[in-house]
């Protein structure tokens, strides 16, 4: 019985190579993506952007923010309430594709860029195939919680 994605190499697969020899064309699945994101409650955006590192002309992009953070902004205190005005929320760590398969991926302390010709999702794992043929496996739960600070 046929996929109805086709070619899809496997359900958990987020972005593959049509073709033999995955010489093919870049496909992919961004609902799916989606969906695993609302199962794990990671924040998933949609957007069309120019990020200058993968290109001049603006892209589709599709984000898993897995931690935020607030930048800005003025503290406030009347009483015994504070508040932040003018703050921003902006993504700390994240996933983001475009449609090229250009991946941005950044962690606490790394931010990278990769050209992606395989990316697989198996329950919080992210495996990425790159175009140089490079794996990588990130499990995303280290994203989501602040790391542990050290001191030596």
């Amino acid at each position: 019985m046929g996929s109805m994605f086709g070619s899809k190499p496997s359900e958990s697969h987020v972005i593959w190579r049509s073709g033999r020899n995955n010489d093919g064309t870049k496909k992919f699945d961004f609902e799916y993506l989606e969906l695993w994101a609302a199962h794990f409650g990671v924040d998933f955006e949609q957007l069309t952007r120019v990020d200058h590192d993968r290109g001049d002309e603006p892209r589709e992009q599709f984000a898993c923010v897995f931690r935020w953070s607030k930048t800005g902004g003025q503290e406030l205190s009347v009483g015994d309430e504070e508040w932040t005005m003018g703050s921003q929320r902006k993504p700390r760590t994240f996933l983001e594709i475009d449609e090229e398969g250009m991946v941005r991926l950044r962690g606490w302390s790394t931010e990278t860029t990769l050209d992606v010709d395989e990316l697989v999702l198996k329950k919080t794992v992210l495996k990425l195939k790159t175009a140089d043929g490079t794996v990588k496996k990130l499990d995303v739960r280290k994203l989501s919680k602040q790391p542990e600070t050290t001191s030596s």
